[in-house]
């Protein structure tokens, strides 16, 4: 906040409360009647204006000691006298107040009270503080990592047992539930994404479903899991045929195998997130795949799903020891069938350290 000037920093956001207040909570983030706020000024102590309900619970989970609370719901005035009365005690410099409003950022609040607050925090001046919570969150700590690994070991135990799952005429709701239940009786704590998709040869969405479709002998599928497990998520898929693949299925495996190993190779200190980009883009160019307007082979991972930084050619955000990433390439082939193939990753001083279990290199095959 000093490199960046501001003289305090409020979050709203699910993520950043947890992370920087320690609140870990199943009511707050499934309602949106009340907003919860922390605000960290630059000299003092945080200061906590939240839901007079959630005080207890606050209290049992949060290190932030000053909680000011008030009779919500009140959609009259949510907190916003509280709130600016605590933003207008900080000690005043620059009078710049950091607001989550920019990219990758989601407010906790009704935007129509952000512009109220705006309004009573004056002289205050509301900015955008997400580039000092992007340059905090972006380094994980060995505790943070180690939730991100069992969590990426908990949802590599369950597409282990995958192909066991599915067999031709179920739908892919049933493959789903399955597979989600098995991640919750080994230990997930949520599956808030689930992913699926499937078709003869391949499918043609990575993030769709499920649906009712059922599976065919011939078929691809993948499922794609966001399972979380204390706070923190994995983020990586599978694919499976139903019966033995085609000889183009199983070369597009083989193909975007190949540019995930070339992914997780470029994930070291002194290269970029466009370098991870350029080592898988150029397997798949190399074998004649055209990559069209693909967005980006990979992501930042932790406390969200996606998180900075993204791989891809604009991104020169540098690789340093402890920067979370999913290697993630993609490839569109035949009539409109895409494959995708994921794994999650910490970048270390002297090499990645793949935190899922790396997928088997020939495609696996349902049972029975």
């Amino acid at each position: 906040m000093t490199e960046s000037e501001l003289d305090g920093l409020l979050v709203t956001a699910e993520a950043n409360v947890e992370y920087l207040s320690g609140f870990v909570t199943q009511f707050a983030w499934n309602t949106p009647s009340r907003p919860w706020y922390v605000l960290l000024p630059r000299d003092g102590d945080a200061v906590a204006v939240i839901p007079e309900i959630g005080e207890s619970n606050w209290r049992a989970t949060s290190w932030v000691e000053d909680v000011r609370t008030w009779p919500s719901p009140r959609p009259e005035n949510e907190g916003l006298d509280l709130l600016a009365d605590a933003i207008k005690a900080v000690p005043r410099r620059s009078g710049l107040m950091g607001f989550e409003l920019g990219p990758e950022t989601r407010l906790g609040m009704p935007v129509a009270d952000l512009l109220r607050l705006r309004e009573m925090i004056r002289p205050f001046l509301m900015v955008d503080g997400s580039a000092v919570l992007r340059a905090l969150r972006l380094i994980k700590s060995e505790a943070e990592i180690g939730r991100i690994r069992h969590v990426c070991q908990i949802a590599s135990d369950a597409f282990e047992a995958l192909p066991e799952m599915a067999r031709p005429g179920d739908s892919e709701r049933e493959v789903v539930r399955r597979f989600q239940a098995e991640l919750i009786l080994r230990g997930a704590d949520k599956t808030p994404y689930c992913a699926i998709g499937s078709g003869p040869g391949g499918y043609d969405s990575i993030i769709q479903g499920p649906t009712d479709r059922r599976l065919a002998a011939g078929d691809i599928f993948l499922i794609d899991t966001g399972a979380r497990w204390g706070g923190y998520f994995c983020d990586f898929d599978r694919n499976v045929a139903v019966g033995p693949p085609s000889d183009t299925a199983r070369r597009m495996h083989a193909l975007l195998w190949a540019a995930t190993e070339a992914g997780i190779a470029a994930a070291r200190p002194g290269n970029t997130a466009a370098d991870v980009f350029s080592a898988q883009a150029k397997v798949l160019e190399d074998a004649g795949i055209a990559l069209g307007n693909v967005g980006r082979f990979g992501h930042g991972l932790g406390k969200l799903m996606t998180e900075p930084p993204s791989n891809k050619p604009e991104d020169t955000t540098a690789l340093v020891p402890g920067v979370v990433l999913t290697i993630e390439p993609s490839a569109m082939y035949g009539a409109g069938r895409i494959m995708a193939h994921e794994e999650d990753l910490v970048v270390r001083a002297d090499g990645p350290e793949l935190l899922s279990r790396r997928a088997p290199r020939e495609m696996p095959v349902t049972v029975g």
